[in-house]
């Protein structure tokens, strides 16, 4: 009798056990695949490289007016359609041997100030014959540019009207680059401008297709829409006064660099026009923009995220309009400063935003809306990749 109450207590005790441990495992299992979903999301973190190879020789002067006027919004589209975390962006102009380059560079960098700065200085020139420097453009694309060895997305587009020069014994081919690329996981895109050179297309075709990249045929003068907004000047005016308000702190060399990088910025909005300053304000209003906007050991920027304390900056290391001033002289300043940045963000958001709305229904009239456009094309390419 007792044996048979002690062995039935053990059975539902190890039937009990047994189901707790059932459910235990059972929990454990969903709790790995939350956070085995969890680690996917946060290795998903959206980063863009962009790499522009632009033919700059003589007949390519539209091409560069329309990169000098449409880049800015190509990338601010991209940054904001497909929430891009940090965007780095680089190019490489291209000519041909005998002419005033061969080649020239600007780095990968998310200071696009920088490069739309140089983008600024150049001009189309040179050239004379069909083959171009197309394969040093694209060797020094993928090879020397500092791509990240994560997997995000990374291209190349390589636009130009002329075929490559395949008669230079010394140069690296673009078929060698082009599988150089793949390992990298760097995608090749390509597009042939204009109707001559038609001996250019295969290579053109061949460029994109070994990395299962995109190739286009546009107009010879890459054609764009540029569309004027009753709110240009007021969000050039804002975004100024937000550029002109960045302060630096650090050693010597490091001030000196990042003014260096200001004033190169403030120089834009001289040099480019209204249009494309108002799409780079927008860029910088984008998660990915903000976040490179200031730089580093930006002041008012991290005095207002905690991270410096204003007592803790060595005198020598304050930039000049906070020296010798008392310590609560210094965090007044700096504090006005950053009620006034933070009421013009907020400003210049709104801004961009109404600024985007009406050239959505400007080019809703427009009853050619729908012909190709070279930042309509591009961008499209790049949305349909980066999200794969």
């Amino acid at each position: 009798m007792y044996k048979h109450i002690i062995f039935s207590s053990l059975l539902l005790l190890f039937f009990s056990c047994k189901e707790v441990k059932s459910k235990d495992q059972e929990k454990n299992k969903q709790q790995e695949v939350l956070a085995q979903t969890v680690v996917v999301k946060k290795d998903k973190g959206e980063n863009a490289e962009i790499v522009f190879c632009l033919d700059a020789t003589g007949s390519m002067s539209g091409l560069i007016g329309t990169a000098k006027e449409k880049i800015w919004d190509i990338v601010s589209d991209l940054a904001q359609s497909n929430e891009i975390d940090t965007l780095k962006m680089g190019m490489v102009f291209y000519r041909d041997r005998g002419d005033a380059f061969v080649t020239k560079s600007i780095a990968l960098t998310t200071d696009l100030d920088e490069v739309y700065a140089d983008l600024l200085e150049m001009n189309a020139d040179g050239g004379g014959d069909s083959p171009e420097s197309v394969n040093q453009a694209l060797h020094e694309a993928v090879s020397d540019m500092q791509w990240s060895t994560d997997k995000i997305y990374k291209t190349i587009f390589v636009v130009g009207d002329c075929p490559p020069h395949m008669d230079y014994r010394d140069d690296v081919s673009y078929t060698k680059s082009c599988l150089k690329a793949a390992e990298k996981g760097i995608i090749i895109n390509t597009i042939k401008l204009g109707n001559s050179c038609t001996e250019a297309i295969p290579h053109f075709k061949k460029m994109a297709s070994c990395t299962n990249g995109s190739f286009l045929r546009l107009d010879q003068d890459a054609t764009d829409y540029v569309t004027e907004t009753p709110y240009d000047d007021e969000i050039n005016t804002v975004s100024k006064e937000i550029d002109e308000s960045r302060l630096y702190y650090g050693k010597q060399e490091e001030r000196t660099s990042n003014m260096a990088k200001k004033e190169k910025s403030m120089e834009v909005y001289d040099k480019a026009s209204a249009t494309a300053n108002s799409a780079r304000a927008s860029y910088k209003t984008s998660k990915s923009g903000e976040k490179s906007w200031m730089g580093t050991k930006e002041i008012v920027k991290d005095y207002k995220e905690g991270k410096i304390a204003i007592e803790d900056i060595e005198e020598d290391e304050l930039p000049s309009e906070l020296k010798g001033q008392t310590i609560a002289q210094k965090k007044s300043y700096v504090n006005g400063l950053i009620t006034k940045r933070d009421t013009n963000i907020v400003k210049l958001k709104e801004l961009t935003k109404k600024r985007k709305e009406y050239i959505k229904r400007q080019l809703e009239e427009k009853t050619d809306a729908d012909s190709l456009s070279f930042s309509k094309e591009v961008l499209k390419i790049m949305k349909k990749q980066s999200k794969k």
